[in-house]
């Protein structure tokens, strides 16, 4: 970040940011042609011309130092896990933002004060905010917590804002505020979790931990337990990265976690399989979105919905996208914008109500299936994977297809319509270990065994 030191001049210029913040909102909304600069563009000119050298993110953070804060950060006193520590997995994860949303790295940057100031004469270390589910999307808690040092070990501190020097609950409110900016559903859907701890520290990252208030797969499963968050086209530094592991491990164990050990973790970077995509020729429709999308066996045009789905059989609200998130995920790819483009068969007619439901009730796929990732603006991509990772994909993705109601036929005579089936944003992290079971060679209509592999409550 920019250096400023010029700090008494600028702080008696009466710089407010979210006036300007709004103006460039009201310039913005006049700007229709195809040179409009984003609102970060903007924001860093207005920053460079109150204080030469500065971006935006900077002249914030320096504007908003008060007499009594310690220029010092206090990620010294982050403690290590001890040796005997269990090592358990996290994930680095990018998060998109919009023009009107906020950074992370803004977020992270406005609340770095925090970390070197004290409470009760304790060194401030990290901030733990929280998500709880609302209705497709997420809403933040007010609800927060102090990460402090004592003697050498962590503990946390819930305060009510009366309890706050001034300074200190200004930046915690403020980090409320700026959470809100940021969209975290993506991340908190594939959490599997009721509630989704925001770790603040020292660092230009932000860690997050689920938490489960039902059934949910177990956090040794790289996907399913920490992850460091930063922002979309910008790679973190090792340094940030680690400093949230560090902070991470040495919080959790007062969080009270019920999926997690109680004994001290050690959170350990484990990275999803990357260099997989291959470009393809495919073309797609700039509708495309989360709803599958379908299309008559040699058309070339994509819909939502459409008489001939009905005509024959195929039920426009395919569930194929739950096994393609759980059968990716177990494999280790961690990839949104998926989709499986399937040729699909029509399901069986049963009387409405019943309860004895016939193998392929809600229809069939054609094993020759495919996996692409289709991002707007860019190539349509198909997955390539090694025979051995290929072999555990297929057989986990049909496998719990089956399970769910669907035949696989190498019938392409059966084949009524073409379909592309997005990833589950929502993950049903309770069935992981069902459909990794059925990898290693577990016959998915076998009841028993299925229903002996479910997971109990937390």
């Amino acid at each position: 970040m920019t250096t400023l030191h010029n700090t008494t001049s600028l702080s008696t210029a009466g710089v407010e940011f979210d006036k300007l913040s709004k103006g460039v909102d009201r310039i913005l909304s006049r700007w229709n042609d195809s040179n409009r600069p984003t609102k970060l563009t903007l924001l860093n000119d207005l920053a460079a011309a109150i204080q030469p050298g500065a971006n935006w993110g900077a002249l914030k953070a320096v504007a908003k130092q008060s007499p009594d804060t310690n220029s010092v950060s206090h990620a010294h006193l982050i403690p290590n896990t001890p040796k005997s520590a269990i090592e358990l997995p996290a994930r680095i994860s990018s998060v998109s933002y919009s023009e009107k949303g906020l950074k992370i790295s803004e977020l992270a940057d406005d609340v770095q004060p925090l970390f070197s100031l004290n409470h009760e004469g304790d060194p401030i270390v990290g901030l733990l905010l929280s998500l709880t589910e609302g209705n497709g999307f997420c809403e933040v808690s007010n609800y927060s917590r102090l990460i402090l040092v004592r003697d050498g070990e962590t503990y946390t501190k819930s305060l009510h804002a009366l309890d706050l020097a001034p300074e200190i609950a200004r930046l915690i409110y403020g980090s409320i505020h700026n959470l809100q900016s940021i969209e975290l559903y993506p991340v908190f859907a594939q959490s599997d979790c009721g509630q989704l701890h925001i770790l603040l520290g020292p660092s230009q990252c932000i860690a997050t931990l689920p938490e489960a208030y039902g059934r949910v797969a177990s956090p040794s499963i790289p996907s399913q337990g920490l992850r460091i968050l930063f922002d979309e086209g910008e790679a973190p530094l090792a340094a940030d990265v680690e400093m949230s592991l560090r902070l991470a491990s040495a919080t959790l164990p007062h969080l009270g976690l019920k999926q997690f050990p109680t004994e001290a973790v050690q959170f350990k970077l484990s990275e999803p399989l990357m260099q997989v995509w291959k470009p393809v020729a495919f073309e797609f429709s700039q509708n495309l979105d989360e709803r599958p999308m379908y299309r008559e066996p040699g058309s070339q045009d994509w819909v939502h919905h459409d008489d001939f789905l009905y005509d024959n059989g195929i039920q426009p609200s395919t569930t194929l996208g739950e096994p393609l998130d759980l059968a990716l995920a177990l494999i280790n790819i961690d990839d949104p914008n998926v989709y499986l483009k399937a040729s699909l068969t029509a399901g069986l007619k049963n009387p409405r109500g019943s309860k004895n439901l016939k193998p392929g009730w809600r229809g069939g796929l054609h094993s020759k299936w495919e996996v692409l990732r289709l991002r707007s603006g860019n190539r349509a991509e198909i997955l390539s994977l090694n025979e051995a990772t290929r072999k555990r994909l297929e057989t986990g993705l049909n496998g719990w297809a089956i399970h769910e109601g669907y035949n696989v036929t190498d019938d392409l005579s059966l084949v009524k319509a073409e379909a592309l089936i997005s990833r589950h944003s929502r993950r049903a992290s309770h069935h992981m270990k069902q459909v990794e079971a059925i990898m290693d060679g577990a016959d998915p209509t076998d009841k028993t065994i299925m229903k002996s592999l479910e997971l109990s409550p937390v």
